[in-house]
């Protein structure tokens, strides 16, 4: 039986007047910064309406902080957010989501698959451009333009990404495809789609507009996955022109567009800003802004004078800007404080367990400390984050609490509980919720001081000095990460005292993975992954042994390395990790009962989290001040594109705490039916 996966969708002005909202109050805007304007753009550049009486806004300035710098303008190659958080607005894949995160149609037009769920079939829009960064048309893009972009990403001389995971687990052939392009080494440079198609890969063009994907097991969430930047094309005639490495390293001037919008003005760590594409295909079905720029922050107190200025139309607020606002009755933005959604990150301390020293030494004293449980356990069930959650969200700390490494809201069984839930009844707290006052993982018996004795009993057994220093870097010249940073050294203190561990704040330039992590100097990092497709399996299979694809085991954490000849000290943690593998293998095998395969993956996710492998940090649920409705953006729990700027409602006044909380509201009720 086929059946047809396009969008459902909510009309969003239907749920915001049934919010009830009011006319926009609040500040207006003065001089500088953004300018409201009625009327369409003569590029085309079409504008969201806006439901609750305000101006919209035709241009747009958001920020980002400077410590988030693109490092790659190449969609099939980075696995950065910040990187496809800029690219999602310059390229299209297939498919996108709408505002309550449900696929929806992007060069795809509609798509259907087979009664099992393993053939997916993509009807492409006949009206799709390749531009350059002039607006100027190059070619017309095919459905052949995404077998170029799938070959491109599975093979391994060409790509040098670890992107594959998604492709290699849900595509026919594709895992074979990529070690036979391994194997080849340098001649594989010569192979293309033909050759991709002749070794037997499960990806077809029957003709110009159809594109066929074929699963090796049943795949009901596969929209979600083709939906991932893995699966986005790419134009032959510009790979030709550029070569491999040119592709491989293309920027915002040599590469082609075919999404929303083109690069008007880059410059590095301080701005981008972008125009309509001229030859969009959905010119006329989505709004755009006319210029839409992103602001390049080292310090959000200085975004907050933007904002104030109107430099910015939207501003993240810190821990003390919301302190100055709130201490102050009369002060304006006390009507105007938002808090927003939770972004779809799941931020974890991501331990080192090969960490070096600066002249390449090994740092034994660390790396024998975190190979053992009692230590790493400390960090699970002693540190106490709450002053670190008030830098995320100071009036409302503990929602920013995250006891797990899955994001929340990922997947949910048949009768609708949550994933995480089933991780937490694993752990034993899954009837404890949120209170405002304790951290979840805090809360019941819990003897810090005998664990901390046992691990510092254990280890220096084994030769091990104290304090263990923690080596934690920021970007250097950042206000803002030094505070944050400073906080969080504070609650290494509170929790351990001054004889345990002590957080050591390093700095580096300006590329935190070039400059530490790829010469294994961090003893740990503090990262978000975002959800790629909707199964456990794309955070799980992360942190895995025995997979060239585990991003955090192959590139943060060390531990596949470690794995190939453990030191008689790191046997426990790698012992520890095959037990965690096996069980994650085990879920992938179950592929006919999602019930079955998400309590199996819970299993192996709560043994992750005993043995404190890795710690679960925060959810980022931030307060803001803003011209924008959270709640008209694409709200996607996976793939690359919450950051494009179509289809927003702006107001040239600045929302309202009551409206924002309204907006919640209805946008719950309109989720909901």
């Amino acid at each position: 039986m086929s059946i047809n996966f396009e969008s459902h969708t909510i009309d969003r002005r239907s749920f915001l007047k049934g919010a009830g909202v009011l006319g926009a109050a609040g500040l207006l805007s003065a001089c500088g910064g953004s300018k409201p304007n009625s009327t369409p753009a003569a590029s085309g550049a079409a504008q969201a309406p806006n439901t609750t009486g305000g101006e919209p806004i035709s241009e747009y300035i958001s920020f980002e902080s400077a410590n988030r710098e693109l490092e790659s303008w190449n969609m099939l190659y980075t696995q950065q957010a910040s990187d496809a958080n800029v690219i999602t607005n310059l390229w299209d894949g297939l498919l996108s989501f709408d505002c309550y995160g449900k696929v929806a149609p992007a060069i795809a037009s509609s798509w259907e698959h087979n009664e099992d769920s393993t053939v997916w079939t993509f009807h492409l829009r006949d009206d799709v451009d390749w531009v350059d960064v002039n607006g100027e048309v190059k070619t017309h893009l095919t459905s052949k333009d995404f077998l170029v972009g799938f070959e491109w990403v599975m093979n391994s001389y060409k790509n040098e990404a670890n992107n594959t995971t998604m492709p290699n687990d849900n595509v026919v052939g594709a895992a074979d495809y990529y070690a036979h392009t391994k194997e080849l080494g340098d001649a594989a440079a010569d192979l293309t789609y033909e050759d991709m198609l002749s070794f037997g890969v499960g990806v077809e063009a029957p003709d110009d507009y159809t594109l066929v994907f074929t699963c090796p097991n049943s795949c009901p969430y596969f929209d979600t996955v083709a939906a991932y930047n893995s699966f986005y094309p790419a134009a032959e005639d510009l790979i030709n022109e550029l070569g491999i490495e040119g592709f491989r390293a293309c920027d915002n001037t040599t590469m082609w567009y075919c999404g929303p919008y083109i690069v008007e003005e880059y410059i590095q760590g301080n701005t981008k800003s972008y125009i309509p594409n001229p030859s969009y295909y959905g010119a006329n079905d989505v709004s755009r802004f006319e210029r839409f720029t992103v602001t390049m922050l080292s310090d959000m107190t200085i975004g907050y004078q933007l904002y104030q200025n109107r430099e910015l139309d939207e501003i993240d607020l810190t821990e003390s800007t919301l302190t100055t606002i709130t201490n102050d009755p009369n002060n304006e933005y006390n009507s105007q404080l938002c808090e927003k959604r939770p972004k779809k990150f799941s931020y974890c301390f991501l331990f080192n367990y090969d960490r070096k020293n600066e002249d390449g030494s090994a740092d034994e004293n660390w790396n024998k400390a975190i190979a053992n449980k009692a230590f790493r356990q400390c960090f699970y069930k002693n540190l106490e984050l709450s002053p670190f959650y008030a830098r995320y969200n100071k009036i409302n700390p503990l929602k920013c609490e995250n006891d797990f490494y899955t994001m929340k809201g990922l997947c949910y069984t048949s009768d609708g509980t949550d994933y995480t839930t089933l991780v937490a009844n694993e752990l034993g707290f899954g009837s404890e919720a949120y209170d405002g006052e304790t951290m979840i993982r805090m809360r019941g018996e819990n003897d810090a001081e005998a664990l901390k004795k046992q691990a510092m009993d254990e280890l220096s057994a084994i030769g091990v000095t104290f304090p263990v220093h923690c080596h934690y870097h920021i970007l250097a010249g950042s206000t803002s990460a030094l505070d944050n940073a400073t906080v969080l050294k504070q609650c290494f203190k509170d929790s351990f005292g001054d004889d345990f561990i002590v957080l050591d704040i390093d700095t580096y330039v300006s590329s935190v993975m070039k400059e530490i992590v790829a010469p294994q100097q961090q003893s740990f990092v503090h990262m978000g992954w975002g959800a790629d497709f909707g199964d456990p399996v794309n955070f799980l299979a992360q942190v895995v042994l025995h997979d060239d694809n585990a991003y955090y085991s192959c590139n943060l954490t060390n531990i596949a390395a470690v794995a190939e000849n453990p030191a008689d000290y790191q046997k426990d943690v790698v012992a520890a990790y095959e037990q965690f593998t096996d069980l994650v293998n085990e879920g992938k095998q179950i592929v006919d009962d999602n019930d079955a395969r998400y309590a199996a993956f819970a299993k192996a996710e709560a043994l992750f989290l005993e043995e404190d492998l890795i710690c679960p940090t925060v959810y980022d649920v931030s307060w803001c001040l803003t011209h924008a409705n959270e709640y008209s953006k694409i709200n996607a729990m996976y793939g690359p594109c919450n950051y494009k700027a179509v289809n927003w409602e702006t107001s040239a006044e600045a929302y309202t705490t009551v409206q924002y909380e309204q907006f919640a509201k209805a946008f719950d009720l309109a989720s909901q039916g």
